[in-house]
């Protein structure tokens, strides 16, 4: 099989053929970058394709999440219980994850029509996922297991609003930090070490695109920098010192991960001229 001879959609149980939707989202994703075809090529069709939500129907899981979501704060909040905040995110990382692993589906499938590969070296690898993100992500769960340790050593100066000791609300939302560090080690250690699916230059540039954009579609790490915030600032109380630093933290790893996704979409604004379909 020739991997560069546009995809032509067919039945989605076939392997190795992209769905309609898929080439769709595919041909949306170059456009996007400057450039315009018809058909993208099969590689290119299942991996643009893959990534998207939905393109091969409409995924269960998300409407799994979404009730589950909904119901979720909705109990929560009914009865009074702690951890609502760590919930979400434990069900916000879970969802992340099953999104990146359908991709990664599809992306064995482009592998194996290009043939076996390498990685990039670990340098390089990094380079192109950007140090703005790897600075953001390092800063939120170091600094935030700071914080969350710290917050067990204070406690709330006003009075407390729960039936619960704010203790138990501080250990679910560092236990909800960990289940949050844990998925983002697992899509960033395959983001740079993944290796190149490529057959040619315009492949190659694809490649180091989807690898810059990878961590931030699947593992947004500073949406986690909530949960470091102490329970005391996030009921609304006066912040105190501790208040205020964890303020500043949260404020400067959203702004790194900002920059960091800016600076990513600038950088790859356009693709090489190269073989992308036709």
């Amino acid at each position: 099989m020739d991997v560069r001879e546009p995809a032509l959609p067919v039945d989605p149980r076939w392997p190795g053929e992209p769905t309609v939707l898929e080439v769709g989202k595919a041909r949306a994703w170059l456009a996007r970058r400057g450039v315009a075809v018809w058909l993208p090529t099969r590689v290119l069709a299942l991996r643009l394709g893959g990534r998207g939500l939905g393109t091969r129907g409409t995924p269960v899981y998300a409407i799994v999440f979404a009730v589950l979501w909904a119901l979720t704060g909705a109990v929560f909040r009914r009865h009074d219980l702690p951890g609502e905040a760590a919930a979400l995110s434990v069900l916000y990382a879970s969802f992340q994850v099953t999104r990146w692993r359908r991709a990664q589906s599809r992306e064995q499938l482009a592998e194996g029509l290009t043939g076996a590969a390498v990685p990039p070296p670990l340098r390089v690898a990094a380079g192109q996922v950007g140090w703005w993100y790897l600075v953001s992500t390092g800063l939120t769960f170091l600094g935030g297991a700071a914080l969350c340790a710290a917050a067990f050593l204070t406690g709330p100066r006003f009075t407390w609003k729960h039936w619960y000791p704010p203790e138990v609300a501080i250990g679910l939302n560092t236990f909800a930090l960990a289940f949050g560090a844990g998925a983002t080690a697992l899509v960033l250690g395959r983001v740079l070490r993944a290796p190149v699916i490529a057959e040619d230059a315009a492949s190659h540039a694809v490649d180091g695109v989807l690898r810059a954009e990878d961590p931030y579609r699947f593992a947004p790490s500073a949406a986690y920098a909530v949960l470091a915030m102490p329970i005391y600032v996030v009921d609304w109380a006066w912040p105190g010192p501790l208040g205020w630093i964890s303020l500043a933290y949260l404020v400067v790893v959203l702004v790194l991960q900002l920059l960091g996704w800016l600076l990513a979409r600038r950088r790859h604004r356009r693709l090489p001229p190269g073989c992308y379909g036709r």
